[in-house]
């Protein structure tokens, strides 16, 4: 049976996919634009149908193996992280190759644990795993942690350096008994509306629980975020994001580099 295809065709959708052959789609351009996010502009730069095409690719590639809720949020939310590739590209100016990148030409990693700072260990420690041991004194009422912070940790954001970008689409939980019941983004020392997370009762019958954001969050080149989450029990926290990772090829060079 033929794998779907659900990213090419949001991305079609948008007109931000063509068909034709490498040569044509390389001299044939998505213009330059603005858009909107949290009330600040920002320029997506001027990029290949190519390179769209090279993008949508292997998003569904890597997707397709995977539950078809994950595979679902990703492509509904293509055009956004697609987006957050053409503002990296205004500054890498190098186009997006994906898994054949070099140089300063764009790609992307799914998250994984040890691209996140390690809130149990210390100061510049990453995550060995998703799983986290919350006991009672974590799970007391009202005691937020940080679940996506600066690895310097402290409560500091995350920065992003001028060719990198970010974007969080949901959360996955596995979690036997779920310890958190909320999150909070905050963006440029902006706090945003609190998010509930009752992974108690989102179709546990698929066998993955996957909570989608209300809106998707990009992270943009040189600005600064993090999420604080809620632990209301104790239990063995497995929480994890769903997005992605814009980076330049040279900073994908090693498997050792979140």
């Amino acid at each position: 049976m033929a794998q779907e295809r659900k990213v090419e065709a949001r991305m079609r959708e948008a007109n931000l996919y063509r068909d034709g052959t490498a040569d044509e789609l390389k001299a044939q351009f998505i213009e330059q634009q603005d858009v909107i996010i949290a009330g600040k502009s920002y320029t997506l730069s001027k990029i290949s149908y190519l390179d769209a095409r090279i993008f949508t690719q292997e998003l569904d590639t890597i997707l397709v193996q995977q539950n078809p809720f994950i595979h679902e949020i990703f492509a509904k939310n293509a055009v956004t992280m697609f987006d957050a590739v053409r503002m990296v590209n205004l500054q890498s100016k190098q186009g997006f190759k994906g898994a054949l990148a070099s140089g300063n030409e764009l790609d992307f990693t799914l998250f994984m644990a040890r691209q996140f700072q390690d809130p149990d260990v210390g100061a510049t420690t990453l995550r060995s795993s998703w799983v986290r041991t919350i006991t009672a004194a974590m799970a007391l009422l009202n005691n937020t942690e940080e679940f996506f912070e600066d690895s310097a940790g402290a409560g500091a954001e995350e920065t992003m350096i001028e060719e990198e970008a970010m974007v969080f689409l949901g959360m996955y939980n596995p979690a036997t008994v779920p310890c958190i019941d909320a999150l909070q983004i905050t963006m440029n020392t902006e706090p945003y509306d609190i998010q509930s997370l009752d992974f108690d009762q989102v179709h546990t019958e698929q066998g993955d629980v996957i909570i989608e954001l209300k809106e998707p969050w990009t992270l943009p080149p040189e600005q600064s975020g993090k999420i604080d989450v809620n632990y209301f029990q104790a239990g063995t926290d497995e929480m994890r994001p769903l997005g992605i990772w814009i980076k330049m090829a040279r900073n994908l060079r090693s498997l050792n580099t979140p």
